[in-house]
């Protein structure tokens, strides 16, 4: 019996259309409403992907659609598990992914409405062509002669069936047509990556196209030619099926033309010859990952091979092969499932296992490489930031080596592609950042300060000839956008004295402080008590004094105050939940607070953490800003309490700073749960990262930093906000496979996933063998859940001003979540913050909120986040809160 195909979503109640996948070549497929024996619509299969027509009368409203397929002489197999959930049809903007060309004749558009008629204009009484949209999808070709023109706005229409009114959902101006000066296009090619076009597939990989041109695809197989696709192609990559299984030898030719105004005739063809298939690829699946039905999205296939998926020895599914990726519809069994695909008699080898999760414990995965192998990072993870083109921004310096420092090996920068799990190499600074501090500007850039100008290698002097590290004063900015010829880092005015250790904090008007680190060489102070402030409309540093309450200026005086952890506070004062050296002999030392630009004393108020500071007070644990949410419990005007947590000893402190409209002027630490709150595992160098759930995950760290092996917490805990309070979490979750130690980073992904990367295998400097270049990736348990889509908001916002989104949801939205994206090193994030709005209902599909103050609403990029009243976030849309 063949397992069930898996029914390609969104549809909603105006689809007519639904597109399977998994399907065998003459089946007969049938759309079924879960529960109904009777079938909406089935269709002959002519290939391993189909589409079938249904009747859209009989859907409504989170009803699911689910898929079976009948062999010619067998019988149905069952239906599939989880099928597709019907959405109520909303009209909603669109998207067209790839640039318009003049004389281009045809139009993807994505993120349509399923089910809708989406026309393309330009002008006119008739539009250029229209169609349905099957999913999200819309594939406009242009009738008869029809086709871009120059000089007037392309639009495209979209209209739902329960709303005869067509909206205009996108607008844009067409580009000049990227012809040679031969006036030909040049020809697009046959992809090679990740396999050449080999024996027994049935489909050719084309790349390089201009989207809207006519694609002509030849075959010749014994001094016979045909052609096996002509016609307008909207894509610039594409899969096309040709027939009958490819044969060794045979040669395929491709070309590309635009007529019709352009005369941009084809170019001298591509040729590639079929190769033998010697082997397959080693499938990867992908998640999320879930026990129960669930979709499953297995990559690195080859068409029509037959895939297999196993639990435990035992075969549990298996489908023909669509494309290089395709999802299965199953019941996911609770243990690791591995696949594997079969071709023409040749079988891949087995996948890794994969893990599943179950209920709310989540799950770990290693990130791989194209072949299936752990993928390794060449720059090391000690400092890592997210950046607003979806990438991971990961920089290292030295990388913790005295002789890569000494040679000035420091070449070490990578982007780590949040959406595909890809890594490059890209441009670095020059000089060592080996230990700096960084964080965000308001425009999205990166603002990296300090590092290390040598190591100390004087015998009997840990700290060198001053008592320290020196540390380097060159500034540097990474744009994450540089366009195709610019460097992504560029430097700036450097700062005073030189900084090793210090940390960088977004003050509220945007500007940044840099504060504290071991000054250079040259620099006679232990450390580097400066006070300095980043304007970036200036790009200038300005100095506002040497605070006498941060820590001595005695060169003698023990390594302290460094990366301290510092916040922006409600009344916009800076906060230190670090503690401050005593002024004097007898004084205690306490955390407190200072306002910027205001003198150079720092108020001390708050007394630190007896005892749980531990070296350095405290840079090896986690400090955290909680969750900035606009309704909560108590008197008078309780919106946005501002609590900083330090995590990581065996107890966690929590300290009420007070609101915006009412700032505690001597805030206090107390145990996070009371004080019969029971012990927690030491965690050395672990971190705090911010769920878009309004959770915080505290993720690696060990009990004894240089016996990690096997002292290493594998088990992330989790703080939440309970009928209580905050308080700690009693459920347990999935443990990692990596260590995670000293110089290790965490982050918040973009779709709500952590990523984790770095360590000095038990805190040793030194090279590759003492280092951790996997990444690992936790997936907390929202993302097993039906969750929000976000289909509309602005890219752009101001303090007090009203935000407008558009949502998809099964279930009502009650909040509106901005997370400020992070920059992580040595367990701390000055840079994240939550934000928790609540979501004004608005009309269909819609809500809407008031953005806070600037004391609360930092400004810079944040990820945007539709929470549901389970807490159930959507995947986060970058948004950019401006100064106020």
């Amino acid at each position: 019996m063949p397992s069930s195909p898996a029914i390609i979503g969104p549809v909603s109640t105006c689809s007519t259309v639904v597109r399977v996948q998994g399907t065998h070549i003459d089946a007969t497929v049938r759309i079924y409403l879960e529960g109904d024996a009777n079938p909406l619509g089935e269709a002959r299969a002519w290939w391993t992907e189909t589409e079938v027509n249904i009747d859209k009368s009989r859907l409504v409203p989170d009803a699911r659609l689910v898929a079976t397929q009948q062999e010619v002489g067998g019988v149905e197999s069952p239906h599939n598990q989880r099928g597709e959930r019907v959405e109520k049809a909303v009209n909603r903007p669109v998207t067209v992914p790839h640039p318009i060309y003049v004389c281009a004749r045809s139009v993807a558009v994505t993120r349509c409405s399923p089910g809708a008629t989406v026309e393309v204009w330009q002008g006119g009484a008739e539009p250029l062509g229209s169609a349905v949209a099957v999913g999200d999808l819309a594939e406009i070709e242009f009738a008869g002669t029809r086709r871009i023109f120059p000089g007037v706005p392309v639009e495209v229409h979209q209209t739902i069936c329960t709303d005869p009114i067509s909206l205009v959902t996108f607008a844009g101006i067409p580009q000049a047509a990227p012809g040679t000066s031969r006036r030909t296009l040049p020809s697009p090619t046959f992809a090679t990556v990740p396999r050449p076009l080999e024996e027994c597939q049935g489909s050719v990989n084309v790349e390089g196209i201009v989207a809207g041109a006519v694609v002509r695809i030849v075959r010749e197989r014994g001094g016979q030619r045909w052609i096996v696709f002509e016609g307008p192609c909207p894509f610039p990559q594409r899969e096309f099926v040709v027939g009958d299984p490819l044969q060794e030898g045979e040669r395929f030719e491709v070309t590309q033309s635009m007529q019709l105004g352009c005369e941009l005739g084809p170019d001298s063809p591509n040729v590639a010859t079929v190769q033998p298939l010697t082997s397959l690829d080693r499938p990867l699946i992908e998640g999320p990952l879930c026990a129960g039905p669930h979709k499953v999205v297995v990559k690195r296939l080859k068409a029509p091979a037959i895939l297999r998926l196993f639990s435990a020895g035992a075969e549990i599914g298996n489908w023909p092969v669509s494309s290089t990726e395709m999802p299965v519809d199953i019941d996911v069994p609770a243990g690791p499932i591995t696949a594997r695909q079969e071709l023409c008699g040749i079988i891949s080898p087995e996948s890794r296992p994969y893990k599943v999760a179950s209920g709310r414990r989540g799950r770990w995965f290693l990130v791989e490489d194209s072949k299936g192998d752990v993928l390794r990072a060449d720059a090391f993870a000690i400092h890592a930031a997210l950046v607003r083109t979806g990438h991971i921004v990961i920089f290292s310096g030295d990388q913790h080596s005295l002789e890569q420092n000494k040679r000035k090996d420091i070449d070490h920068c990578q982007l780590f592609d949040c959406a595909d799990l890809s890594i490059q190499k890209i441009d670095a600074p020059t000089t060592d950042v080996f230990c700096s501090g960084h964080a965000f500007l308001p425009d999205g850039h990166l603002l990296v300060a300090g590092g290390t100008q040598a190591y100390p290698e004087h015998a009997g002097e840990p700290h060198g000839p001053h008592g320290h590290f020196p540390g380097l004063a060159e500034v540097w900015q990474f744009n994450p956008d540089p366009g195709s010829a610019g460097r992504y880092w560029v430097q700036t005015e450097s700062t005073r004295g030189g900084r090793w250790y210090p940390t960088l904090l977004t003050l509220a008007d945007g500007a940044v402080l840099a504060l504290s680190g071991h000054p250079a060489s040259t620099d006679t102070r232990h450390n580097n008590n400066s006070l300095e402030i980043y304007d970036p409309a200036t790009d200038r540093w300005t100095h506002h004094g040497d605070s006498p309450d941060l820590h001595h200026s005695n060169a003698g005086v023990a390594n302290s105050y460094l990366y301290p952890r510092i916040f922006v506070g409600p009344d916009e004062r800076v906060f230190s939940a670090s503690p401050l050296l005593p002024a004097s002999t007898g004084d205690l030392r306490q955390s407190g607070s200072w306002m910027p630009r205001v003198g150079t004393t720092w108020t001390r108020t708050a007394m630190p953490v007896g005892g749980d500071w531990a070296g350095y007070d405290g840079f090896g644990f986690p400090a955290v800003l909680l969750p900035l949410l606009e309704t909560e419990p108590g008197p008078g005007d309780p919106r946005y309490r501002f609590r900083v947590v330090h995590a990581g000893g065996n107890r966690a402190w929590i300290a009420d700073l007070g609101t915006p409209a009412d700032p505690e002027s001597n805030p206090q630490w107390q145990v996070l749960g009371g004080d019969t709150a029971p012990l927690r595992p030491v965690r050395v160098n672990s971190n705090a990262v911010l769920l878009p759930s309004g959770e915080v995950l505290i993720c690696g760290g060990v009990r004894v930093p240089d016996r990690e092996e096997d002292t290493w917490v594998s088990e992330p805990e989790m703080i939440v906000n309970g009928p209580g309070g905050w308080q700690w979490s009693a459920d347990s979750y999935a443990p990692a496979e990596i260590p995670r130690n000293y110089h290790s980073t965490a982050l918040l992904m973009p779709d709500g996933r952590i990523f984790t990367g770095g360590t000095n295998i038990n805190c040793k400097p030194g090279g590759v063998a003492v280092r951790r270049l996997e990444i690992e990736i936790y997936e907390p348990w929202y993302m097993c859940a039906d969750r929000p889509s976000i289909w509309e908001a602005p890219t752009e916002v101001r303090p007090d001003e009203t935000i407008n989104v558009m949502v998809v949801s099964s279930d009502p939205i009650t909040r509106l979540a901005f997370l400020r994206v992070g920059s992580s090193t040595h367990a701390f994030n000055p840079d994240q913050r939550y934000i928790g709005l609540r979501a004004r209902h608005a009309g269909s599909e819609r809500y809407s909120a008031v953005i806070p103050d600037r004391a609360v609403a930092v400004p810079g990029y944040y990820l945007l986040y539709a929470c549901t009243e389970a807490s159930v976030p959507s995947e986060g849309v970058f948004i950019r809160i401006l100064p106020g």
